[in-house]
């Protein structure tokens, strides 16, 4: 599609204006008037702002996604027949699409790292659909893909690692220029080669120690985590509690064992 296609025209104006002044600075009018074209245009095109935000989102997403899952695709099959994918291969797959769009300016990808940082951090419905639409179905092939690499991990804590990457990747990508401004010049944050081989090695090595105190046990526990070692008591039961203060002292030759809970491991490993 032309960029001269009023269609592209409005999604061009409507993703650099989101882009710097959020989507709630952003009006219809506005849109139309940085497309040069009618606001009666941009909503028979786009009938809600949500709509258009949508659409200026998708367009990005849906590119990122389709070459993500292709770099995890042969990510599995190459780690046949043991099945036990790299680390770094996975997380190579995952960073790669939105590092390079990010530095596109000729595209707009700079517009789209600002966008993604905004929609990744505002808990506003109108950003929580993009999130369901378009990034967690790719969040949960990749978290699927990196429990292959990381099985001694339990989904709560893989899930938690894959949250701490995606902020990583935000501020690597993020066209503020602090880190320019961090290194004296001498950082240069539109290097994609330098930013990929910090990058990934650096977020290797943070999955890489977790599963290690994982094996370890050296992880604190918590529900989900637990109950690959025990059985959890099931909510409706009510709980044992503890004897009153005022309950004459047993001895520890007489006290009786108290069953393991999920209470008493975690208190025994601070």
């Amino acid at each position: 599609m032309s960029r001269s296609d009023p269609f592209v025209k409005a999604l061009d104006s409507a993703e650099a204006q989101f882009a710097e002044r959020g989507y709630h600075g952003v009006s219809m009018r506005q849109v139309a008037e940085g497309a040069g074209i009618s606001v009666s245009l941009v909503q028979y095109h786009f009938k809600t702002k949500e709509a258009l935000f949508s659409a200026v989102m998708e367009r990005r997403i849906v590119a990122i996604n389709h070459r993500r899952l292709a770099l995890l695709d042969a990510v599995e099959v190459n780690c046949k027949p043991s099945g036990k994918p790299a680390v770094e291969d996975v997380l190579q797959a995952f960073l790669e699409p939105t590092v390079l769009l990010s530095r596109d300016k000729a595209s707009g990808g700079n517009y789209y790292a600002q966008l993604i940082a905004q929609v990744t951090n505002d808990p506003q419905p109108h950003a929580r659909n993009i999130s369901r639409s378009f990034t967690d179905p790719i969040a949960r092939q990749t978290l699927r893909v990196l429990h292959l690499a990381l099985p001694e991990l339990d989904r709560a804590t893989l899930a938690w690692c894959y949250v701490f990457a995606v902020g990583s990747m935000i501020a690597a990508i993020s066209p503020t220029g602090r880190v320019r401004l961090l290194s004296n010049n001498e950082a240069d944050p539109d290097d994609v080669k330098t930013v990929m081989s910090l990058l990934v090695p650096f977020l290797t090595g943070a999955f890489e120690r977790i599963a290690a105190m994982s094996k370890a046990g050296k992880l604190a526990l918590t529900p989900r985590s637990l109950a690959t070692v025990l059985p959890l008591p099931d909510a409706n039961y009510p709980q044992q509690t503890e004897s009153p203060t005022d309950s004459p002292p047993t001895s520890p030759s007489r006290r009786k064992a108290k069953p393991a809970t999920a209470k008493s491991i975690a208190t025994s490993k601070t």
